[in-house]
Protein backbone atom coordinates (compact mmCIF):
# COMPACT_ATOMS: atom_id res chain seq x y z
CA UNK A 1 0.00 0.00 0.00
CA UNK A 2 1.43 3.63 -0.63
CA UNK A 3 -0.60 5.23 0.99
CA UNK A 4 -1.41 4.58 4.72
CA UNK A 5 -3.92 6.41 7.23
CA UNK A 6 -3.93 6.20 11.20
CA UNK A 7 -6.95 7.78 13.48
CA UNK A 8 -5.88 8.55 17.22
CA UNK A 9 -7.69 9.17 20.22
CA UNK A 10 -4.60 11.20 21.61
CA UNK A 11 -1.35 12.39 20.64
CA UNK A 12 1.38 13.79 22.74
CA UNK A 13 4.15 16.28 21.19
CA UNK A 14 6.43 13.38 21.55
CA UNK A 15 4.19 10.90 19.94
CA UNK A 16 4.12 13.67 17.15
CA UNK A 17 7.46 13.59 16.81
CA UNK A 18 8.07 10.15 16.38
CA UNK A 19 5.31 10.23 13.86
CA UNK A 20 6.67 12.56 11.85
CA UNK A 21 10.56 11.28 12.13
CA UNK A 22 9.20 8.26 10.19
CA UNK A 23 7.48 10.44 7.01
CA UNK A 24 4.41 10.65 8.83
CA UNK A 25 2.58 14.22 8.19
CA UNK A 26 -0.96 15.46 9.14
CA UNK A 27 -4.41 16.16 6.99
CA UNK A 28 -7.20 17.16 9.23
CA UNK A 29 -7.43 15.00 12.49
CA UNK A 30 -5.37 12.57 11.18
CA UNK A 31 -1.78 11.44 10.63
CA UNK A 32 -0.64 9.77 6.86
CA UNK A 33 2.57 8.98 4.65
CA UNK A 34 2.50 8.31 1.00
CA UNK A 35 4.77 7.07 -1.60
CA UNK A 36 3.09 8.74 -4.37
CA UNK A 37 0.83 11.35 -5.12
CA UNK A 38 -1.68 12.54 -7.83
CA UNK A 39 -0.85 16.16 -8.92
CA UNK A 40 -2.65 17.98 -11.20
CA UNK A 41 -3.14 14.66 -12.72
CA UNK A 42 0.24 13.42 -13.13
CA UNK A 43 1.69 11.09 -10.70
CA UNK A 44 4.49 11.69 -8.66
CA UNK A 45 6.65 10.66 -5.75
CA UNK A 46 6.21 12.12 -2.63
CA UNK A 47 9.87 12.72 -0.62
CA UNK A 48 8.87 14.24 2.76
CA UNK A 49 11.49 16.32 3.83
CA UNK A 50 13.16 18.24 7.24
CA UNK A 51 15.32 21.16 8.29
CA UNK A 52 17.49 19.92 11.14
CA UNK A 53 17.79 23.33 13.23
CA UNK A 54 20.35 23.00 15.14
CA UNK A 55 23.25 25.40 13.88
CA UNK A 56 21.06 26.57 10.88
CA UNK A 57 21.36 29.96 9.74
CA UNK A 58 19.25 31.52 7.18
CA UNK A 59 20.62 32.14 3.73
CA UNK A 60 21.96 35.60 2.90
CA UNK A 61 18.37 35.96 0.49
CA UNK A 62 15.99 34.47 3.42
CA UNK A 63 17.17 37.22 5.40
CA UNK A 64 17.01 40.07 3.35
CA UNK A 65 13.44 38.59 2.38
CA UNK A 66 12.31 38.80 6.08
CA UNK A 67 14.22 42.43 6.37
CA UNK A 68 12.45 43.64 3.53
CA UNK A 69 9.06 42.12 4.99
CA UNK A 70 9.18 43.20 8.32
CA UNK A 71 10.02 47.04 7.15
CA UNK A 72 6.47 46.57 4.35
CA UNK A 73 3.98 44.56 6.76
CA UNK A 74 3.18 43.92 10.20
CA UNK A 75 3.93 40.43 11.53
CA UNK A 76 2.01 38.83 14.36
CA UNK A 77 2.36 34.84 15.77
CA UNK A 78 -0.72 33.48 17.46
CA UNK A 79 -0.85 30.49 19.70
CA UNK A 80 -3.60 28.92 18.00
CA UNK A 81 -5.52 29.02 14.03
CA UNK A 82 -7.88 31.52 13.66
CA UNK A 83 -11.59 30.55 11.58
CA UNK A 84 -13.08 33.34 10.90
CA UNK A 85 -14.32 35.37 8.17
CA UNK A 86 -11.36 37.27 7.59
CA UNK A 87 -8.82 34.24 7.34
CA UNK A 88 -11.84 32.29 5.28
CA UNK A 89 -12.23 34.88 2.43
CA UNK A 90 -8.42 35.27 1.74
CA UNK A 91 -7.97 31.11 1.85
CA UNK A 92 -10.68 31.82 -0.82
CA UNK A 93 -8.89 33.67 -2.70
CA UNK A 94 -5.90 31.42 -3.10
CA UNK A 95 -7.95 28.91 -3.44
CA UNK A 96 -9.16 29.73 -6.59
CA UNK A 97 -5.63 30.60 -7.77
CA UNK A 98 -3.79 27.73 -6.27
CA UNK A 99 -2.29 24.89 -7.93
CA UNK A 100 -3.56 21.00 -7.03
CA UNK A 101 -6.40 19.81 -4.76
CA UNK A 102 -7.43 22.05 -1.36
CA UNK A 103 -9.58 21.64 1.37
CA UNK A 104 -12.94 23.45 0.34
CA UNK A 105 -12.80 25.57 3.85
CA UNK A 106 -10.45 26.13 6.62
CA UNK A 107 -12.87 24.01 8.84
CA UNK A 108 -12.27 21.62 6.44
CA UNK A 109 -9.00 21.59 6.66
CA UNK A 110 -8.27 21.74 10.04
CA UNK A 111 -10.33 18.62 11.17
CA UNK A 112 -11.35 16.98 8.37
CA UNK A 113 -14.15 14.38 8.34
CA UNK A 114 -13.93 14.57 12.12
CA UNK A 115 -17.46 14.10 13.42
CA UNK A 116 -16.84 16.37 16.43
CA UNK A 117 -14.22 19.16 15.70
CA UNK A 118 -11.90 18.43 18.11
CA UNK A 119 -7.95 19.48 17.76
CA UNK A 120 -5.10 16.71 18.46
CA UNK A 121 -2.19 19.13 17.62
CA UNK A 122 -0.92 22.62 18.99
CA UNK A 123 -1.57 24.69 15.97
CA UNK A 124 0.25 28.06 15.62
CA UNK A 125 0.01 31.08 13.09
CA UNK A 126 1.59 33.42 11.35
CA UNK A 127 0.01 36.40 10.27
CA UNK A 128 0.87 39.25 7.95
CA UNK A 129 -0.96 42.33 7.62
CA UNK A 130 -0.47 45.92 5.21
CA UNK A 131 -2.35 47.83 7.92
CA UNK A 132 -5.63 46.58 8.59
CA UNK A 133 -5.61 43.99 5.68
CA UNK A 134 -4.80 40.66 6.03
CA UNK A 135 -2.49 39.52 3.16
CA UNK A 136 -1.19 36.17 4.24
CA UNK A 137 -0.92 33.50 6.80
CA UNK A 138 0.29 29.96 7.48
CA UNK A 139 -0.13 27.52 9.83
CA UNK A 140 2.05 24.98 11.96
CA UNK A 141 2.22 22.53 14.58
CA UNK A 142 4.46 21.95 17.36
CA UNK A 143 5.56 19.21 19.14
CA UNK A 144 8.16 18.41 21.62
CA UNK A 145 11.35 18.89 19.70
CA UNK A 146 10.17 19.35 16.24
CA UNK A 147 7.51 21.80 13.76
CA UNK A 148 5.38 20.93 10.99
CA UNK A 149 4.27 23.37 8.63
CA UNK A 150 0.40 22.93 6.98
CA UNK A 151 -0.15 25.51 4.71
CA UNK A 152 0.35 28.54 3.51
CA UNK A 153 -2.16 31.23 2.14
CA UNK A 154 -1.29 34.73 0.18
CA UNK A 155 -3.39 37.07 -1.22
CA UNK A 156 -3.15 37.40 -4.78
CA UNK A 157 -2.66 40.18 -5.53
CA UNK A 158 0.59 40.05 -3.32
CA UNK A 159 2.09 37.50 -5.07
CA UNK A 160 5.17 39.59 -6.18
CA UNK A 161 6.33 40.00 -2.39
CA UNK A 162 7.06 35.75 -1.55
CA UNK A 163 4.80 35.96 1.17
CA UNK A 164 3.89 32.38 1.37
CA UNK A 165 7.39 32.15 1.73
CA UNK A 166 8.02 34.26 3.95
CA UNK A 167 5.58 32.95 6.29
CA UNK A 168 7.33 29.50 6.08
CA UNK A 169 10.52 31.01 7.14
CA UNK A 170 8.70 32.75 9.98
CA UNK A 171 8.06 29.75 11.11
CA UNK A 172 10.75 28.37 11.40
CA UNK A 173 12.64 31.09 13.24
CA UNK A 174 9.45 30.67 15.75
CA UNK A 175 10.60 27.21 16.32
CA UNK A 176 14.28 28.00 16.21
CA UNK A 177 13.34 30.70 19.18
CA UNK A 178 12.14 27.32 20.77
CA UNK A 179 15.10 25.36 20.84
CA UNK A 180 13.11 23.12 18.13
CA UNK A 181 15.46 20.56 16.81
CA UNK A 182 13.64 19.83 13.28
CA UNK A 183 11.42 21.86 10.97
CA UNK A 184 9.28 19.84 8.98
CA UNK A 185 8.07 21.67 5.65
CA UNK A 186 6.25 18.34 3.84
CA UNK A 187 6.68 16.74 0.60
CA UNK A 188 8.64 17.97 -2.17
CA UNK A 189 7.27 16.10 -5.55
CA UNK A 190 10.57 15.93 -7.94
CA UNK A 191 9.70 16.74 -11.51
CA UNK A 192 6.86 18.94 -10.27
CA UNK A 193 8.69 22.93 -9.62
CA UNK A 194 5.29 23.47 -7.62
CA UNK A 195 6.85 22.24 -4.07
CA UNK A 196 10.55 23.17 -4.27
CA UNK A 197 10.45 26.22 -2.74
CA UNK A 198 11.20 23.82 -0.03
CA UNK A 199 14.05 23.27 -0.93
CA UNK A 200 14.95 26.84 -0.40
CA UNK A 201 15.00 27.34 3.57
CA UNK A 202 18.46 25.53 4.01
CA UNK A 203 20.40 22.41 3.97
CA UNK A 204 17.12 20.09 3.70
CA UNK A 205 16.99 16.15 4.57
CA UNK A 206 14.71 13.63 2.68
CA UNK A 207 13.34 10.69 4.35
CA UNK A 208 13.93 7.30 1.90
CA UNK A 209 11.46 4.97 2.76
CA UNK A 210 13.28 2.23 1.47
CA UNK A 211 16.10 2.53 3.83
CA UNK A 212 13.70 4.34 6.73
CA UNK A 213 16.33 6.96 7.26
CA UNK A 214 17.22 10.86 6.39
CA UNK A 215 19.31 12.11 4.12
CA UNK A 216 21.19 14.80 2.72
CA UNK A 217 18.76 16.16 -0.90
CA UNK A 218 21.76 15.87 -2.72
CA UNK A 219 21.80 11.97 -2.35
CA UNK A 220 18.36 12.24 -3.77
CA UNK A 221 18.42 9.92 -7.05
CA UNK A 222 15.40 10.24 -9.49
CA UNK A 223 16.29 6.82 -10.72
CA UNK A 224 15.41 5.53 -7.34
CA UNK A 225 12.29 7.30 -7.19
CA UNK A 226 9.01 5.35 -5.98
CA UNK A 227 7.17 6.12 -8.88
CA UNK A 228 10.26 5.61 -11.41
CA UNK A 229 10.72 2.27 -9.50
CA UNK A 230 7.12 0.79 -10.17
CA UNK A 231 6.77 2.01 -13.74
CA UNK A 232 10.08 0.39 -14.54
CA UNK A 233 9.04 -2.54 -12.97
CA UNK A 234 5.76 -2.65 -14.47
CA UNK A 235 7.02 -2.03 -18.02
CA UNK A 236 9.77 -5.39 -17.67
CA UNK A 237 6.82 -7.15 -17.15
CA UNK A 238 4.76 -6.16 -19.82
CA UNK A 239 7.59 -6.71 -22.26
CA UNK A 240 8.26 -10.35 -20.87
CA UNK A 241 4.72 -10.94 -21.45
CA UNK A 242 4.75 -9.20 -24.38
CA UNK A 243 7.14 -11.68 -25.88
CA UNK A 244 5.07 -14.56 -24.62
CA UNK A 245 2.02 -12.87 -26.86
CA UNK A 246 0.28 -11.62 -24.04
CA UNK A 247 -1.41 -8.26 -24.73
CA UNK A 248 -1.02 -5.77 -21.42
CA UNK A 249 -1.74 -1.98 -21.23
CA UNK A 250 0.26 -0.08 -18.17
CA UNK A 251 -2.83 2.31 -16.80
CA UNK A 252 -2.72 4.83 -13.71
CA UNK A 253 -5.31 4.13 -11.16
CA UNK A 254 -6.29 7.25 -9.69
CA UNK A 255 -8.51 5.80 -7.01
CA UNK A 256 -5.71 4.12 -5.37
CA UNK A 257 -5.74 6.25 -2.06
CA UNK A 258 -9.05 5.63 -1.31
CA UNK A 259 -8.99 2.64 0.45
CA UNK A 260 -6.46 4.17 3.18
CA UNK A 261 -9.10 6.57 3.80
CA UNK A 262 -12.55 5.03 3.65
CA UNK A 263 -13.55 2.03 5.63
CA UNK A 264 -16.32 1.39 3.18
CA UNK A 265 -13.94 1.22 0.41
CA UNK A 266 -11.20 -0.72 2.10
CA UNK A 267 -11.69 -3.68 -0.76
CA UNK A 268 -10.54 -1.80 -3.03
CA UNK A 269 -7.29 -1.43 -5.23
CA UNK A 270 -4.72 0.29 -3.64
CA UNK A 271 -2.07 0.38 -6.40
CA UNK A 272 -1.65 3.42 -8.73
CA UNK A 273 0.33 1.60 -11.30
CA UNK A 274 -1.29 -1.52 -12.82
CA UNK A 275 -0.74 -3.64 -15.78
CA UNK A 276 -4.54 -4.41 -17.50
CA UNK A 277 -3.89 -8.09 -19.01
CA UNK A 278 -7.29 -7.66 -20.64
CA UNK A 279 -7.59 -4.32 -21.89
CA UNK A 280 -10.76 -4.15 -23.58
CA UNK A 281 -12.75 -1.35 -22.60
CA UNK A 282 -15.97 -2.85 -21.71
CA UNK A 283 -14.37 -5.89 -19.73
CA UNK A 284 -15.96 -6.41 -15.95
CA UNK A 285 -13.98 -8.36 -14.60
CA UNK A 286 -10.01 -7.55 -15.55
CA UNK A 287 -6.37 -9.38 -14.36
CA UNK A 288 -3.94 -6.94 -12.77
CA UNK A 289 -0.46 -6.59 -12.37
CA UNK A 290 0.75 -4.93 -9.51
CA UNK A 291 4.13 -3.65 -8.09
CA UNK A 292 5.44 -3.49 -4.29
CA UNK A 293 7.38 -1.27 -3.73
CA UNK A 294 7.98 -2.49 -0.03
CA UNK A 295 8.48 -6.15 -1.01
CA UNK A 296 10.00 -5.84 -4.40
CA UNK A 297 7.66 -8.39 -6.01
CA UNK A 298 5.09 -8.22 -8.02
CA UNK A 299 1.07 -9.49 -7.57
CA UNK A 300 -1.55 -10.57 -9.95
CA UNK A 301 -5.07 -9.93 -8.65
CA UNK A 302 -8.72 -10.26 -10.21
CA UNK A 303 -10.72 -7.47 -9.73
CA UNK A 304 -14.55 -6.00 -11.26
CA UNK A 305 -14.28 -2.84 -12.67
CA UNK A 306 -17.65 -0.80 -10.56
CA UNK A 307 -18.43 2.59 -11.19
CA UNK A 308 -19.41 5.52 -8.49
CA UNK A 309 -20.37 9.12 -8.48
CA UNK A 310 -18.16 11.31 -6.30
CA UNK A 311 -19.88 13.68 -3.32
CA UNK A 312 -18.16 16.74 -2.54
CA UNK A 313 -17.71 17.88 0.84
CA UNK A 314 -20.92 20.24 0.96
CA UNK A 315 -23.11 17.33 -0.48
CA UNK A 316 -22.98 17.74 -3.93
CA UNK A 317 -22.79 15.16 -6.69
CA UNK A 318 -19.34 15.51 -8.52
CA UNK A 319 -17.75 13.36 -11.50
CA UNK A 320 -18.21 9.95 -11.94
CA UNK A 321 -15.47 7.52 -11.09
CA UNK A 322 -14.03 4.26 -11.61
CA UNK A 323 -13.43 1.35 -8.82
CA UNK A 324 -12.00 -1.24 -9.19
CA UNK A 325 -13.08 -3.90 -6.27
CA UNK A 326 -10.24 -6.69 -5.62
CA UNK A 327 -12.04 -10.51 -5.62
CA UNK A 328 -9.19 -12.53 -5.50
CA UNK A 329 -5.24 -12.00 -5.37
CA UNK A 330 -3.84 -15.30 -7.12
CA UNK A 331 -0.60 -14.97 -6.66
CA UNK A 332 2.78 -13.03 -5.98
CA UNK A 333 6.03 -13.21 -8.33
CA UNK A 334 9.52 -12.18 -7.82
CA UNK A 335 10.23 -11.42 -11.09
CA UNK A 336 8.97 -10.32 -14.81
CA UNK A 337 9.27 -14.16 -16.20
CA UNK A 338 7.63 -15.26 -13.63
CA UNK A 339 4.95 -12.94 -13.71
CA UNK A 340 4.61 -13.78 -17.85
CA UNK A 341 4.31 -17.74 -17.21
CA UNK A 342 1.73 -17.16 -14.55
CA UNK A 343 -0.47 -14.71 -16.42
CA UNK A 344 -0.44 -16.99 -19.44
CA UNK A 345 -1.43 -19.88 -17.81
CA UNK A 346 -4.04 -17.70 -16.34
CA UNK A 347 -5.06 -16.38 -18.94
CA UNK A 348 -4.38 -19.12 -21.89
CA UNK A 349 -7.03 -17.79 -24.39
CA UNK A 350 -5.57 -14.60 -24.33
CA UNK A 351 -1.81 -15.79 -25.65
Amino acid sequence: MTTRVVRLDTLSPKELDDYLARGWFRIGQTLMTCRVVLFDGALRTALWTRLPLQGHRFRKSSRKLLSRIRRRFRVEVRTEAALDLAHEDLYQRYRAVARGERSPSLEDFLHGDAEQPRDLFDTREVDLWDGDRLVAFSWFDLGHRAAQSLMGVYDPEYASHSLGFTTMLLEIEYAMERGLNWFYPGYVLPGEPAMDYKLRIGEVEFHDADLDRWRPWPQMDASQLAEARMRRALKAAANAMAARGLRVVLRMYPMFEAPAWHDQLSSCLDAPLVLVCDPRPLARRQTLVTYDLQTDTYEVVRCARASAVAVTHDGDVGRPIELWLVEDRLLTCVDPQSVALEVARLEPHRS
